[in-house]
């Protein structure tokens, strides 16, 4: 199971609603939280993503959010 790599910022509740999601998949999941830490806005942009929440699987990238396309790819 590739460990999902979840974009956020501080205070966001869409953020918050894939946490729960992803807890309720019981898939792990790593959180990078761009208020703190700017430099996580970087490797977004490196990707041509410049929006939160994104979650990254792998080589899969849901930008926003979209519960239905992240379930299909974890």
């Amino acid at each position: 199971m590739t460990k999902a790599v979840l974009y956020s910022t501080t205070g966001c509740p869409l953020c918050e609603r894939y946490r729960q999601l992803l807890d309720s998949k019981g898939h792990p999941y790593e959180e990078r939280n761009t208020t703190e830490n700017p430099g996580y806005l970087e490797e977004l942009a490196a990707r041509g993503v410049s929006v939160v929440p994104t979650v990254v699987v792998g080589d899969n990238v849901v930008v926003g959010f979209r519960p239905n396309s992240l379930v299909e790819v974890l």
